[in-house]
């Protein structure tokens, strides 16, 4: 997903004396408490009753006091759901008015007070948990969510926070009583209460929190010390093991990469009913999402893709998510292949899923300008940027390895980038072409330009060492065979559907509500993947089970070289 910032955690003594000392510059203390509710049959958490103060700096009717996105990254928050809101300062109850975004991406509701606000701010509400499906089609797994007896959730999903923009310290508790003895909490900041030193409140939009009867996976050894990860639920894997294998290669990439630091790392690991496979990387730690046929296997390049942002991070400046993506995809079978922690058959299926979605894509040349505002309106935009990025940087590293005999290659590039953010220095996109110029001349700086607009990046066959071999083979384009919008509507209705299409051979009509989200980001680069839709048709329901695929095109795969003495096999 987009880049995030990363969170620099300091022992207790620290932050202690990070906040005497904000306190003695004025930085104003916000106060969040967090209260699970008690679980009811069948496991579940209903909600989390939420109460935060802070102190106003002379607040008026003129600017927003509070705030929470409605549709946080095209997930309904508990804005609408939220229930017993109040607010009251010094003077008693504070009235306020409620002022809200139109709908897209990302839409604020934000509060403002009706007269002069005065001393200190009390706001008290119960955000609730209902494990709902998505209304909107496709999105990163923030909302809250319950399940083996606890609770987890992003804070963008259901924490209203201070809009003034100052900087606060802040002191995050939790009253887990009501759940009982064998509950611990585990969050991208650390596990129980928490105080963190001056910074923005948005940090907490950007974290994320769990709450129950943890399952624990510490490794053991070295690459324990930082590294620790927490699930809801039963994954029907050894956790235990994928964990292991996650803190190895962490360690590793720290070793790799420059500016490493000694910040902890979290993975959190939950159900998923709906995308289960991916995830998203929050503040220094990454949710990991599993359902019922979810192999350990399967989850390795996500988890290695997830914790190259933790270092390659990316560009400043909007539509830069082929860099930050791009690089993430290059990387997360390169640095396991080159630890020695995947073999070549596993470096070579990671590269030809991507390799078979991207150039089977039939929207392969859309600029790179048009694809934020589209991103979510269709899985095959939504893909483009790790694709085309991943082509790219493989592209570019060819060049930089043949003009430098072997001497250079992207790496070092993109060491360049995280150095800069390193020291304090912004990064953009033209500070990327002026590196691509040093190094590859006008040459370097055209091939940008082209991906930019959309030319399709195809790397040379020895792109990826001696040992391997392009080759063309027949694949099957991803085609619904209705417009792909119809899947983000809501209410859900086919529309546009083709006569021609597997999905109207099926049984699919036009006018059918879908009443089911369904993925679609994964099943492209799987040749044989159906999609189910569960769909009302006037007064009956139906059951439609379709490939999502139409014609037959060529595209570029690799193999292991057909003879090499250099190079073995698995």
């Amino acid at each position: 997903m987009t880049d995030l910032l990363r969170c620099l955690l300091a022992g207790l003594l620290l932050v202690c004396l990070a906040g005497a000392g904000d306190a003695r510059a004025g930085v104003p203390l916000l106060h969040v408490s967090l209260t699970p509710g008690a679980e009811v049959p069948g496991g579940n958490v209903t909600h989390i009753d939420v109460g935060i103060r802070f102190e106003t700096d002379g607040a008026g009717p003129d600017a927003p006091l509070l705030a929470l996105a409605r549709i946080y990254a095209n997930i309904d928050t508990v804005a609408d759901t939220m229930t017993g809101f109040s607010a009251t300062d010094t003077l008693g109850a504070l009235p306020l008015i409620v002022e809200d975004e139109p709908d897209g991406l990302v839409a604020f509701r934000r509060w403002l007070p009706e007269r002069e606000v005065s001393g200190e701010v009390r706001v008290r509400y119960r955000a609730p948990v209902t494990n709902a499906l998505p209304a909107r089609g496709a999105g990163p797994p923030y909302d809250l969510r319950t399940e083996g007896g606890g609770v987890s959730g992003a804070g963008g999903a259901f924490l209203v926070l201070p809009a003034d923009g100052r900087d606060y310290r802040i002191a995050l508790r939790w009253d887990v009583s009501a759940l009982g003895e064998e509950v611990s909490v585990s969050g991208s900041f650390g596990d129980g209460d928490v105080v963190l030193p001056a910074g923005s409140a948005s940090r907490l939009t950007r974290a994320f929190f769990m709450v129950g009867p943890l399952n624990r996976y510490q490794p053991a050894g070295e690459e324990g010390g930082r590294f620790a990860a927490a699930g809801l639920g039963d994954p029907p894997f050894d956790a235990g093991e994928l964990m292991d294998w996650t803190a190895r290669l962490h360690a590793w990439m720290d070793d790799f990469f420059p500016a490493g630091d000694d910040a902890p790392y979290r993975v959190f690991l939950r159900h998923n009913p709906v995308n289960a496979g991916g995830g998203v990387a929050m503040i220094n730690s990454f949710l990991v999402t599993f359902n019922e046929t979810t192999r350990a296997d399967g989850l390795k390049s996500t988890l290695a893709h997830e914790m190259v942002h933790t270092w390659a991070g990316g560009l400043e400046g909007p539509d830069n998510t082929w860099f930050s993506e791009g690089i993430a995809v290059h990387y997360q079978r390169l640095l396991p292949w080159r630890a020695g922690m995947i073999g070549a058959d596993a470096f070579l299926d990671d590269l030809n899923r991507t390799a078979a979605r991207y150039f089977t894509n039939a929207l392969i040349d859309t600029p790179n300008g048009e694809i934020a505002a589209r991103f979510w309106e269709d899985t095959r935009i939504r893909v483009l940027p790790y694709d085309r990025g991943a082509m790219y940087f493989a592209v570019l590293d060819a060049w930089i390895h043949e003009r430098s005999d072997g001497a250079r290659s992207v790496d070092d590039l993109v060491f360049e980038t995280i150095l800069a953010r390193h020291e304090g220095r912004a990064m953009d996109e033209a500070d990327w072409v002026e590196l691509l110029r040093a190094e590859l001349g006008e040459e370097g700086v055209s091939l940008h330009a082209d991906m930019m607009a959309g030319a399709v990046m195809t790397p040379p066959s020895d792109a990826f060492g001696p040992c391997f071999e392009r080759v063309e083979r027949d694949f099957r384009r991803f085609d619904l065979g209705f417009e792909p919008a119809s899947l983000n509507a809501s209410p859900r209705i086919i529309r546009g559907l083709d006569p021609a299409s597997e999905a109207y051979r099926a049984g699919l009509r036009e006018g059918d509500e879908v009443l089911v989200p369904v993925p679609q980001d994964a099943i492209q680069a799987d040749q044989h993947a159906t999609l189910t839709l569960q769909v009302r048709r006037g007064d009956t329901r139906h059951t439609i089970t379709f490939l999502p695929r139409g014609e037959t095109v060529r595209a570029p795969q690799w193999q292991h070289a057909t003879y090499n003495e250099m190079c073995g096999l698995d």
